[in-house]
């Protein structure tokens, strides 16, 4: 069954947070119709995505509040 999840999207586009709670759960699970909700997610925010993966004790927290702290250098 397909879930018509536009309302949800709505909701969560004005603040809603348990709408954001059911768009993850949807996307996080792969539940049909997840690619389309994606599609409908405003990406051309010209924002940065960067993943930082690792085995425990790797130093990705210490790598983030690196990068974190340049950023903030330099007023970004």
């Amino acid at each position: 069954m397909q879930v018509d999840w536009s309302s949800y999207l709505e909701a969560f586009r004005t603040g809603d947070m348990r709408a954001l709670a059911r768009l993850l759960s949807f996307v996080e699970n792969g539940l049909p119709g997840y690619r389309a909700l994606m599609a409908q997610l405003e990406w051309g925010t010209g924002a940065h995505v960067v993943g930082i993966t690792g085995p425990p004790g790797a130093g990705k927290s210490t790598l983030t509040d690196g990068l974190i702290g340049a950023l903030v250098e330099r007023g970004k």
